[in-house]
This record gives structure tokens, C-alpha cells and sequence, in this order.
């Protein structure tokens, strides 16, 4: 039949499809396989994707065992949007899900997930994109700068879409420390991998005069990565700006907080919704377990910053809160409390609900499933990914379990 029929048409059919119907149909013809492997039959799916909502969800969290090496276990689910958190109809297989080591999602887009996997959150050396919809995984190669080449380390990551070159980078900001062990005094070191040209390159004369902090989440929009930095010296507080980074310029930029947030608290995540950017802040340096929330309303102007809610220290059910996960289209929001406990708070009448899911605080990740055919054309290389395991990492963890031994 599809001999009678336009190759036009054709594609026009096939890119109405959902991707597990694409890819058995890959398997009729020589010219189906041709048709659907072309670049340009790949963004025009993602087009018609992208225009429809999936009705799912794509849930993550980890937890750890309590004996050496404590290796973390890590979960992906997908659920159907009005069900969550209960009756997930799918567990997706990640084969970095077992790696001994700990696996953070860095970011997501048009269903690509950046995961950087290391030893407790530092010397993260590994990283790789990963599409569930097509159940690719593609290693990217070790950096320039390793616990290997230049012993400790602090560094930061941001993974998104340069739609000028179609091209999806990571980039990677490293403090290294002085004589005196400060990480604020060497001007950072700033590297960027892109998925097209396969390799590392170095960012010269970055201009970065802030320290981001540790841990720090980063956030991608507008075509620019974003995270919470503070002005070296590094004194009490976490948050002095916004620093971002354009992945098709390559240079750095600043915005300003509220200044209800400038050093007041221990930590400050970065995050998006609804596309704005949102500043989740907690723990002041009061003592205080307050909870605040902050909305840009409009991209890049200080003055549209807006306070969303609140959560104050005497709510006794609501102590604890540690990291905002999502907000659900009905009002509520997910949190995760700082020892592992997962719940939705309705900020209009202040219930809470358990969800009865446990898991790293810092581990919990909830966003609408996209599918796509990214990657599609690409050699799965997980198999070098296990090759490379080690890279260093035993030097670390040797370290480690001498240092909690003594």
C-alpha cells in the first residue's frame, strides 16, 4: 500500500504516530527505515509531539543502602498524569540505574535526559544522555579536568538546547582550591561538551566572578542555563544572583534576586514552571525552617520577582521541607521533606498529603513525559560506559572509606 502513496504523505502519517509504533514500523521496508531515520522526519515528529501532551508522567527518585559502598538504587516511572502517584504503568530500564555509583538527572529536553553519575555528588566525571522513548543511552567522554589531572575539585553542571546549531550541549563550571583548601581565589575553569561534535572544548575568557554554590540545581531556559551564585569572598548564605549562561553565545550573565533572599538562607534552588523561573529558598540562618517561593514573571527584569507562598516554621506537619519537585495543575505542589518523606501541600488551605513514597530528598524528579526519536540514530554505548567505570573513582572511594574510618 505504501507504494501508492507520496513519500510526503507517508511522513505526514508516520509522524501522527507514537514512538513504539515508529519504531516497529522501521522494520517494514528499506525505505520506511530510510524515511524514519532522516534527520528532518525526526524534528518533524518532535513538532507534532511537542503540540500534544502525553498524559504521562516521568517520575525519579533513589534510595540508598546503609552498608558499604552504600550504593544508591534509582527508580523511573511513568505514570499517568491524573493517577499519580499511584498505578504507574511503566518502569523504565536505565542501564545506569545499577552502576554503583550516584546518578543525578541534570536536566531534560525534547525527551533527553543529561545523567551525571559519581561519588557522593563530587568527582562526578560521568555523564550521559539518555532517551527512554527510544531506549538509547550515549556516553559522553571523560572531561578535560578529573580527579585524575587535578586531584579535588568542586564543579557545577547545566544541560540544554542550542536551537541555532540544533545541538545539545552540557557545560561544566570547576573550582579548583587554592593552597589553603578555598575554592573562591582560582577563576573557575569552564568546558563544554556538544553532542554534535563529540568532544569537550574549553570556554576562554569566561568572565564568571561568582561562586555558585554547592550542589547547586541548574535550570534551562530560554536557550540559557541557570543557577544561584554568591559574591566571593564566600560568606553566610548561598544566594547573591542568578548567574546564567547562554549555550549559543557562550558567555555569562547575571540577574538580580529579591533581596529578601540575599544571604538569609542556607539553601536556594533554582527551578522553572509554566516558563519563569522560580527560587525556592530554605532554612534561614536565623535557625529558622521557613519555606519561600519566588516567581520572575518576566524574563530578566528584577522588579517582576513575585512571592508565590510561604511556608512558616510553627506549621509543625510542615517542618523540614527541603526541596520543591513540581507543581500539579491542580493547585498542589510536590515537596520532599529533608529526611526523605514525599508529600503534596495545597498552599491555598495548607493540607498536606503523604504519598507514601521515600526516597533521597534530593533525588525526587517529576516532569511531563516527552517522547521523541532523538537519538534514534545513534550506537547505544553503554557497554563503553561500563567499560569506563572506574575512571579514577577507586582513588576516591579508597579515600573516602580511609577518612570515615578514622
Amino acid at each position: 500500500m505504501s507504494d501508492h502513496l507520496t513519500r510526503e504523505l507517508l511522513e505526514e502519517i508516520l509522524s501522527r504516530l507514537p514512538v513504539k509504533s515508529i519504531l516497529i514500523c522501521r522494520c517494514v521496508s528499506k525505505t520506511w527505515y530510510s524515511l524514519i531515520s532522516n534527520p528532518s522526519f525526526i524534528a518533524h515528529h518532535h513538532k507534532k509531539t511537542a503540540a500534544r501532551n502525553s498524559g504521562l508522567l516521568f517520575f525519579s527518585y533513589s534510595t540508598r543502602e546503609l552498608v558499604w559502598p552504600f550504593k544508591e538504587n534509582v527508580r523511573y516511572l511513568l505514570y499517568p498524569d491524573e493517577s499519580f502517584p499511584a498505578n504507574p504503568i511503566e518502569e523504565l530500564d536505565c542501564p545506569l540505574k545499577d552502576i554503583k555509583r550516584f546518578v543525578d538527572i541534570v536536566g531534560s529536553f525534547n525527551g533527553v535526559f543529561c545523567l551525571s553519575y559519581g561519588v557522593y555528588g563530587r568527582h562526578t566525571d560521568g555523564a550521559a544522555l539518555w532517551n527512554p522513548s527510544v531506549r538509547k543511552i550515549v556516553n559522553i567522554p571523560c572531561p578535560n579536568v578529573t580527579f585524575t589531572s587535578h586531584g579535588f575539585y568542586k564543579h557545577l553542571l547545566g544541560f540544554g538546547f542550542d536551537s541555532a546549531t540544533d545541538d545539545y550541549k552540557l557545560v561544566r563550571i570547576v573550582y579548583l582550591p587554592d593552597s589553603n583548601f578555598n575554592f573562591d581565589k582560582i577563576p573557575p575553569l569552564v568546558e563544554i561538551y556538544s553532542l554534535r561534535s563529540r568532544v569537550w572544548r574549553k570556554v576562554d575568557n569566561n568572565d564568571l566572578k561568582y561562586v555558585i554554590a554547592d550542589f547547586s540545581t541548574s535550570a534551562f531556559l530560554n536557550g540559557t542555563c541557570h543557577w544561584v551564585a554568591t559574591k566571593p569572598p564566600n560568606g553566610p548564605g548561598v544566594c547573591d544572583a542568578i548567574v546564567s549562561f547562554s549555550l549559543g553565545e557562550e558567555v555569562f550573565g547575571e540577574m538580580e534576586v529579591p533581596d529578601c533572599l540575599v544571604k538569609k538562607y542556607q539553601f536556594v534552588d533554582i527551578a522553572v514552571f509554566d516558563g519563569s523561573l522560580l527560587l525556592v529558598a530554605s532554612f534561614k540562618l536565623t535557625g529558622e525552617g521557613c519555606f519561600t517561593v519566588w516567581m520572575m514573571k518576566e524574563y530578566g527584569v528584577p522588579g517582576s520577582w513575585t512571592r508565590l507562598f510561604d511556608i512558616p516554621d510553627f506549621k509543625s506537619h510542615l517542618k523540614w521541607i527541603r526541596k520543591l519537585v513540581a507543581f500539579r495543575q491542580s493547585g498542589q505542589v510536590l515537596l520532599a521533606k529533608l529526611f526523605g518523606q514525599l508529600v503534596f501541600y495545597d498552599p491555598k488551605t495548607e493540607e498536606i498529603f503523604d504519598t507514601k513514597i521515600r526516597g533521597n530528598a534530593h533525588s525526587f524528579y517529576l516532569d511531563t513525559f516527552v517522547e521523541s526519536l532523538v537519538l534514534l540514530n545513534e550506537t547505544d554505548e553503554f557497554t563503553e560506559v561500563e567499560a569506563s567505570e572506574d575512571n579514577g573513582t577507586s582513588e576516591i572511594l579508597e579515600e573516602v572509606a580511609s577518612s570515615s574510618n578514622s
